[in-house]
């Protein structure tokens, strides 16, 4: 099994991380008033960031909705594995389009690679994931709650559910977690209204033959942060390339995050 190993640089933010998230299950079952406690921790899937996040060229933090299956897991530790081996569930990595697209995008800036003809596939370059000279970066899941149903589509009541959990008089925990890893960019895919709970947006600018990505300054309570909007990595009938990588990159280099 392959393990993330931390730089000594990162250990800190590492613990800062994770004691947040013990900070956040505690106030989940707080919230929750009932005798599901256990249940409840066991649903919950810690994630934050990949080593060497904090070395990259431009940090990203990616953020998605739930995560699939992983009930007991940590997101991080079990996906870094996965990738590692080149497979993840069942499926080849090459073959896995959520998976791939953030693998891509992350190389791509790390090492200057910005037209998609580029790029090998993920499985020739994986091996330079998470290493000192390699490319990383950031995850989390808007919803910590595992989506166990053995169904790809979202399980919006239990989104919900975990984001009502969430709340707290004195700490947005989901502000926060973004606060802590304090990306240069973050990359959301399709939140949709719930986007709302990141913060406030301003100054929307679209990309992309069809508006297909739109950047926008993201407000929360600690801090403002350059984020950008595309679709959802795995949606239907949407090219990674196409739809996703060629206006996000022309979106970064617009905005000169990157040249």
């Amino acid at each position: 099994m392959y393990v993330p190993i931390y730089d000594n640089s990162e250990l800190i933010l590492k613990d800062k991380i994770d004691g947040l998230h013990k900070q956040w299950i505690a106030n989940i079952v707080n919230n929750d008033n009932s005798e599901i406690a256990d249940e409840l921790r066991e649903l919950y899937v810690p994630d934050g960031f990949y080593p060497y996040y904090t070395k990259q060229k431009i940090s990203i933090l990616f953020i998605g909705k739930e995560g699939l299956e992983l009930s007991g897991n940590d997101y991080i530790s079990c996906l870094y594995d996965a990738y590692k081996n080149k497979i993840v569930g069942n499926k080849p990595l090459n073959q896995y389009r959520f998976h791939t697209t953030m693998l891509y995008i992350s190389y791509a800036i790390e090492r200057n690679l910005y037209n998609w003809s580029q790029l090998p596939f993920a499985e020739e370059f994986i091996d330079e994931f998470g290493e000192s000279d390699g490319f990383s970066f950031a995850f989390m899941n808007l919803s910590k709650f595992s989506n166990d149903s053995g169904r790809w589509q979202a399980d919006e009541e239990l989104i919900d559910s975990f984001i009502r959990l969430s709340n707290n008089d004195k700490i947005n925990f989901i502000q926060k977690e973004i606060e802590l890893l304090n990306p240069d960019l973050i990359i959301g895919m399709n939140l949709g209204d719930r986007m709302k709970h990141l913060g406030k947006f301003d100054d929307f600018q679209f990309f992309g033959p069809k508006n297909d990505v739109c950047f926008q300054t993201l407000t929360t309570m600690y801090g403002k942060y350059n984020y950008i909007d595309t679709w959802h990595f795995a949606a239907p009938n949407k090219s990674p390339e196409i739809q996703i990588f060629n206006p996000l990159i022309g979106c970064l280099l617009n905005k000169g995050i990157i040249q």
